[in-house]
């Protein structure tokens, strides 16, 4: 959710910069994930000055070009080549001295230079609006009014927003903050509490008054009638004279610094009253009301509705609508209709101010796919006892800048009024929980500026009555939760010395696994992510039944639980190649979710991703390809990291529905780790080409061998070890697995390690032929080993290959 910062003040006095507002509001619950600096006008009109020219002439090389002579202020005289039609001596303009960045509507920006054109100077340029973003106009260049000052900034003459835009990642749970006035609710509790014992003057809300709407006393031009429980509320209004068109400049402007885009005048009060309070209204053309009449229930399933998009959508009979007495006009919080909605035509509104049920809105929200700022608010829970006030505020705003007037009474439909709920609070449950105490004084003050009224209290015991706005506070933990985040969580105290036991669920081995080869992963040039538990099943294709689905997902994009952990990666690859960014090396520690027949199963990883090239572009190094054999060695560099050892597990090949190439480390018949060259079709799915390498480790298999793997202490050797080389001559199908477990079979007292440092394919030996050269390390830790020892253990392992294998051995 984004917040303008000038917005903001408009509600709340305060003269904190935007970087302390971002603290303040982190520290509360509000997480600023950014600041982004907003200009009504990009480039901010910089470098562009107020000129006056003086005289003109036609230019000698170029029938449709003007030579002028501007005044820039000050005695400054510049000459500028002209190509507009209109320049003329005596105008006020706009000029881009030569250093200017120009931000052009359409196309790239550039720099203004001190140049020639066709032979003659030209130190700058005169502008026309769509040249520097102030209009659409092309004809021309601009011409100001004669009380424009030569020499001035342009950025004076004109209105020039400067504004700094606030993202908020906004949790689910908090509906109220979802707007200036809730944001600014907030900043009010933490700075009264900041100076709680400091002044007397408290930080207030201001919110927009309406005290001046009024209405004739005619019955409401437009009758309603509710059929579903799922409308708590309903009020209306009917509004005539309108005149549809562009909003004013500063309306816009608001609109613009939160990413959203003008429509028309009263499309847009209905989308800054939204941003300013947070509660979501809807204007319907009430010419095209058929019978005068808005009934607010549900159709019969089968019914075709044509959405504002255009749309026809299939309803089910469960979605709430807005209709008339011919048809549905809107589905109810979440998506307007084709055919009532507000054009340049219309002339006369029914503005509709509701609050509806927020599990009929979620449902019909997530049936449909449309995820609109309406129904963001709706399926978490808005207000149902600020609809009137919206209503008053859009209306007076609608009268103001659209010269419409309110023709009949408000129509406010309330069955079952939403009152306040009642919690028992104690101060005493509040220093138990929290570590923090409080006198009832301060408890008191903070309570009431969340708005949290204190009915009665006595010993420590509050009896509370919280607002219905608040759908996050129940119960008394939530209230001490409130407290406690306006408080301050920096402000809780810690004591000198800390102690803490540890429950049995606590698994210090797996930590460490994961200490160890994060430390080796990173100092190996490897970026730790984090990506969402959550994820969309539609990236698994039709076959989804063994994903654990979310009941209530908050998208389409988050509606089961992450299935495995490579899918995430690959977004973050695609996200960093549109960046330019190639190689990568990044790994991960999370858990999988899987769906069984008797339940649910979730699994510690870690997993490793490469793609790219391992090493930067140098004119000293070559650039080196990730391959199979680099994952292995990282792999296996990770197990050696956890504290397995590398006899305790074996490679084996193996086959995978997302990668080729793949191979397996088992441990016994359980799989600990899979690599592999992760395949086309799955790149395909995602955008994605070229080779990307993955492997994935399973952390719980890791712990398992960990925790049965005694731990074995040994003295340094104390005889030097000897080795030996053997070249031989195999069949192709041979694998360097099987010369491994022959040796150490054949050999198993004095046999320390084999090693493959050389293979040699090719026609001399046969095209269904390789050559393996191996080294053998030897040694015996009770005595050094003599020539005839050595040679009778390598013609033992000789004799083994020759007769396991067919080997060919060069024994010369």
């Amino acid at each position: 959710m984004n917040i303008s910062y000038n917005w903001l003040k408009q509600y709340i006095d305060f003269e904190h910069s935007p970087e302390a507002i971002s603290v303040l509001l982190t520290g509360c619950g509000l997480e600023v994930e950014g600041i982004t600096p907003f200009e009504s006008v990009k480039g901010g009109l910089k470098g562009l000055v107020v000129g006056e020219v003086i005289e003109t002439s036609r230019h000698p090389n170029a029938d449709r070009l003007t030579v002028t002579r501007v005044s820039l202020g000050n005695g400054l005289i510049s000459q500028i080549v002209c190509g507009a039609p209109n320049v003329a001596p005596g105008q006020k303009v706009v000029v881009a001295v030569p250093g200017t960045m120009i931000y052009p509507l359409k196309g790239e920006p550039f720099e203004i230079k001190n140049s020639k054109i066709r032979g003659e100077v030209s130190e700058g340029m005169i502008c026309a609006e769509d040249e520097v973003g102030l209009g659409n106009s092309h004809e021309g260049i601009m011409v100001l009014g004669a009380d424009a000052v030569p020499g001035s900034p342009a950025v004076n003459y004109f209105t020039v927003e400067n504004d700094y835009t606030l993202s908020i990642g906004l949790t689910p749970n908090r509906p109220d903050a979802a707007s200036h006035i809730g944001v600014a609710r907030d900043i009010r509790a933490v700075l009264n509490t900041q100076a709680m014992h400091k002044s007397n003057n408290e930080v207030a809300v201001k919110w927009p008054d309406v005290s001046s709407f009024t209405f004739p006393d005619v019955p409401p031009a437009v009758k309603v009638k509710i059929e579903s429980e799922a409308a708590t509320r309903y009020s209306g209004v009917h509004i005539k004279s309108i005149t549809v068109t562009s909003s004013p400049e500063w309306l816009q402007n608001r609109l613009k610094s939160i990413g959203l885009k003008p429509i028309n005048n009263v499309v847009d009060i209905t989308n800054f009253v939204l941003y300013e309070m947070g509660q979501p209204l809807h204007a319907f053309d009430a010419s095209k009301i058929e019978g005068g009449e808005v009934i607010v229930k549900r159709l019969a399933p089968g019914t075709i509705f044509k959405t504002l998009d255009g749309i026809d959508r299939k309803l089910e009979g469960s979605e709430l609508m807005i209709c008339d007495t011919k048809g549905g006009m809107c589905i109810a919080g979440v998506f307007g209709g084709l055919g009532s909605g507000v054009t340049e035509a219309t002339t006369e509104i029914f503005l509709e101010s509701a609050c509806f049920n927020a599990v009929s809105v979620r449902k019909t929200s997530k049936l449909h796919g449309l995820k609109t700022d309406a129904s963001f608010r709706f399926e978490r829970g808005t207000d149902p006892n600020i609809t009137l006030t919206a209503l008053k505020r859009a209306a007076l705003m609608i009268c103001e800048i659209a010269g419409g007037k309110v023709s009949s009474e408000i129509v406010d439909i309330y069955p079952h009024p939403v009152s306040d709920w009642k919690i028992e609070f104690s101060a005493s449950a509040f220093t138990k929980l929290t570590g923090v105490s409080l006198s009832e004084k301060e408890l008191v003050s903070i309570l009431d500026w969340l708005e949290i009224k204190v009915v009665s209290g006595s010993n420590g015991i509050f009896q509370l009555e919280i607002p219905p706005y608040r759908v996050d506070v129940m119960r008394e933990a939530d209230v001490i939760e409130e407290v406690l985040r306006i408080y301050g969580y920096d402000n809780i105290p810690l004591p000198a010395k800390m102690n803490t036991n540890l429950p049995n669920s606590v698994n210090v081995k797996l930590e460490k696994v994961r200490n160890e080869t994060s430390a080796y992963l990173v100092a190996n040039g490897y970026f730790e992510v984090m990506s969402n538990s959550l994820y969309r099943s539609s990236a698994f294709g039709s076959d989804v039944t063994h994903l654990a689905k979310i009941k209530n997902p908050l998208s389409q994009d988050l509606d089961v639980m992450r299935g495995n952990m490579l899918f995430p990666l690959l977004d973050i690859v695609l996200y960093n190649r549109n960046r330019r960014r190639s190689d990568l090396r990044l790994f991960e520690f999370g858990k999988t979710y899987l769906k069984h027949e008797n339940g649910y199963s979730e699994t510690n990883h870690l997993s490793v991703l490469v793609s790219g090239y391992r090493n930067n572009l140098h004119w000293q190094v070559q650039r080196g390809e990730y391959t199979l054999f680099y994952l292995k060695s990282i792999v296996e560099n990770c197990m050696t990291a956890s504290g397995v050892h590398s006899g305790a597990v074996r490679w084996e090949p193996a086959e995978n529905n997302f990668t080729d190439m793949s191979m397996v480390l088992k441990a016994g018949k359980k799989e600990i780790a899979l690599i592999g060259m992760v395949k086309h079709d799955v790149l395909k799915s995602f955008d994605l080409d070229g080779a990307i390498w993955y492997a994935d480790i399973n952390l719980d298999q890791v712990e398992k061998i960990i925790n049965q793997s005694p731990v074995k202490i040994s003295e340094p050797p104390k005889f030097p070890e000897v080795r030996r080389d053997l070249s031989m001559l195999l069949d192709k199908s041979v694998q360097y697995r099987q010369l491994e477990t022959i040796a150490f079979e054949t050999e198993r007292k004095i046999l320390r390690d084999v090693n493959l440092f050389d293979i040699f394919e090719g026609e001399k030996i046969g095209h269904d032929k390789k050559s393996y050269a191996l080294s053998f390390l030897l040694r015996d830790d009770e005595k050094t080993l003599t020539d005839k020892e050595i040679d009778k253990v390598m013609d033992k392992l000789m004799e083994s290959f020759e007769k396991k294998l067919g080997a060919v051995i060069r024994k010369s």
